[in-house]
């Protein structure tokens, strides 16, 4: 029997191990994005938004007394207006199953990044976030024609994966993030 597990793990030496990245994946107006974990901080409950009357996609709320900036992704990745999204109800769905009518009862998501400068800044996303392992072979740049005419902004890359899923849309913090 020692002979098979010695076996065995000089298979497992001999393999060679593909870099990954860990994501956290969400749902944004029936497409699926990214963000890197090391960008998040935390992900909280979005609670009441304020303080927006001209619709510019810049508002505050409230977490544990601290005020945080939330950036609206419709303005920015969809340039849709503001007050378009804030009336949007949130939805959650898994990248390979149906949605279910709980999942559209669920309640939005905050997703706090900090900024350069050192600023939380909250992104309301519209499903529960889900843990992503990517190999970093997945990772593909967008033709510049469609960053330069596409209808989704503030992308870095897509990742595309053969395993059946829907691809993922590689959000960039810095340009979310930029108030």
């Amino acid at each position: 029997m020692a002979i098979i597990s010695s076996v065995r793990s000089r298979r497992g030496i001999n393999r060679p191990v593909e870099a990954t990245e860990q994501l956290i994946a969400f749902k944004l107006r029936g497409e699926w994005f990214a963000l890197s974990l090391a960008a998040v901080q935390k992900v909280i409950p979005l609670g009441t938004v304020h303080g927006d009357p001209n619709n510019t996609g810049i508002s505050l709320t409230l977490y544990q007394g601290q005020e945080i900036v939330v950036v609206d992704v419709g303005h920015r990745i969809f340039k849709e207006t503001a007050q378009a999204v804030v009336s949007r109800p949130g939805k959650t769905a898994s990248p390979n199953a149906q949605e279910s009518p709980s999942a559209s009862q669920q309640q939005r998501c905050l997703v706090l990044i900090q900024n350069t400068a050192g600023e939380v800044v909250g992104v309301p996303i519209d499903s529960q976030p889900l843990i992503r392992q990517v190999p970093q072979s997945s990772f593909s740049p967008l033709p510049s024609a469609y960053l330069n005419r596409g209808n989704i902004h503030c992308v870095s890359s897509m990742i595309a994966d053969d395993g059946g899923r829907q691809p993922l849309f590689l959000l960039d913090p810095e340009r979310l993030s930029t108030i």
